[in-house]
């Protein structure tokens, strides 16, 4: 059954989320799936040193089942998305629930935080043009408090905002600094050639 509710409902909430559905089908089959999140948290662990165990990849693997489901393109993903925001009037207070396991996934390492480190390996994973200054600047808008970790909160919020927010917000950095400093890479082309002509 078709949704009633549109979704992406802004041409800029649209374009963020085309760069990251884009971005994150690492095996090129057209679709993002629960195997593209599998290569997604191999990378990431190897970014830090570590070879993903049995557990980590099942964290990525759940996290791309709840977030992508069977879903085959990317229309189909955001009416996926819009059925479920008809569904639940509360979908943010879900979402940031799903975005639990993804924390779990990014904190590579199992202490309860996400440093810069496995910060950078999971957003550099998708987007390996951003520099450090866009790592740092996206990692720093999640960090609220300002203690140099992300807790299983920033992230969770942060991320549903990137989801949701129909508006430009500081949330769009939630995969690093995403702006003209952030020109270079496919990505970046895409969208300036598909999203402003």
């Amino acid at each position: 059954m078709a949704s009633s509710i549109k979704f992406p409902t802004t041409s800029f909430q649209d374009a963020k989320l085309r760069r990251m559905y884009e971005a994150k089908d690492f095996d090129n089959n057209g679709y993002v799936s629960s195997n593209d999140f599998a290569i997604w948290g191999k990378i990431a662990a190897e970014k830090v040193g570590l070879d993903l165990d049995d557990e980590g990849k099942e964290y990525w693997v759940s996290v791309g089942e709840s977030y992508f489901g069977n879903t085959k393109s990317y229309d189909e993903w955001t009416g996926f998305f819009a059925a479920f925001i008809e569904k639940c009037p509360n979908y943010r207070e879900i979402s940031r629930d799903i975005n639990v396991k993804l924390f779990k996934a990014v904190d590579s390492n199992k202490d309860g935080v996400v440093n810069l480190a496995e910060y950078k390996a999971f957003v550099t994973a998708v987007f390996p043009n951003l520099t450090d200054d866009d790592v740092e600047y996206g990692f720093n808008i999640i960090d609220e408090d300002g203690d140099g970790v992300l807790s299983q909160e920033e992230v969770a919020t942060a991320c549903a905002h990137y989801y949701y927010d129909e508006e430009d917000t500081k949330y769009k950095h939630f995969y690093g600094r995403w702006d003209e400093k952030s020109k270079g890479g496919s990505i970046w082309t895409w969208l300036t050639s598909s999203c402003y002509e």
